[in-house]
């Protein structure tokens, strides 16, 4: 079974100064380069998961994936991944289901430091506009990533958010077939008009999956980052030019948020925070 979130695939055509905005955003160098022939991939290791920064190329690929499109842009999020503490059954069970699904793969994780990892992973692809392509890894329990993360920084994924014109298909994907836990389903109402919410649990990551008929295509419509102090946070940010929001409530009870308006590749970002 699907046990974990693993990652957050983002494309960049300007991978060293995407970096270096990651790297400020999060509040100190998390990060390890991979080097797979003339791709490069930035990990960016937090408590729940990993940014993988790759290298956008027009041709070529890049260590899963042929080249991934967003609206024909090569900036953004592209893809999602998890890890399955069974691979070989949960890939049996995939392809019975009829997914448009990868054989098993084996990749070499070449850091430049010349630590080398092996990893297994097989592709679920995306078959129509409102699907989205997913990457799932066998689980590696004596893998560890030390970091130590101050109250300052940005330590963890809070949610990931995606807009969807179809949420019953996602809903199906998530929970019937993945077995991602389905942890709300509810109608809001924000000021506007109805709008129906759900969220899925996985190790620690909300999936927050809204419902959305102005568009025909599923689309990522950004990520909220968890600060263990939020104000201290507020105030790094400021002095590394970001343009922040001012501090607020937020939607769940207990919780502040600030608004980050020019996070990396402007992918539409918010700092989460424990109100004190």
């Amino acid at each position: 079974m699907l046990t974990h979130f693993k990652s957050l695939i983002i494309t960049s055509d300007d991978i060293e100064k995407c970096n270096e905005q990651f790297i400020n955003l999060f509040g100190q160098d998390i990060s390890r380069l991979i080097v797979d022939n003339d791709s490069k991939i930035y990990k960016h290791y937090l408590k729940n998961g990993s940014v993988e920064l790759c290298e956008s190329h027009d041709k070529d690929d890049f260590f899963y994936f042929k080249k991934l499109t967003k609206y024909n842009q090569y900036n953004g999020i592209q893809a999602l991944s998890f890890t399955s503490d069974n691979i070989l059954d949960d890939h049996k069970k995939f392809k019975e289901m009829d997914f448009d699904i990868s054989e098993i793969e084996e990749i070499d994780y070449n850091f430049i430091d010349k630590t080398n990892t092996n990893a297994r992973f097989f592709k679920l692809k995306k078959t129509n506009s409102f699907d989205l392509d997913l990457l799932v890894f066998e689980e590696r329990k004596n893998f560890k990533h030390e970091v130590t993360f101050e109250d300052f920084t940005i330590s963890k994924f809070n949610q990931i958010i995606i807009y969807t014109p179809n949420i019953v298909y996602l809903k199906d994907l998530f929970s019937n077939k993945l077995g991602i836990r389905l942890a709300l389903d509810k109608v809001f109402n924000f000021g506007e008009k109805d709008i129906r919410m759900m969220f899925f649990r996985i190790g620690g990551v909300t999936l927050e999956v809204i419902e959305n008929y102005d568009s025909k295509f599923l689309s990522y419509g950004g990520v909220g980052w968890h600060s263990e102090n939020i104000s201290k946070c507020h105030k790094r940010l400021i002095v590394s030019n970001f343009d922040m929001s001012e501090v607020r409530k937020g939607r769940k009870p207990g919780t502040i948020v600030s608004t980050v308006r020019n996070a990396p590749l402007l992918i539409p970002t918010i700092i989460i925070g424990l109100d004190d």
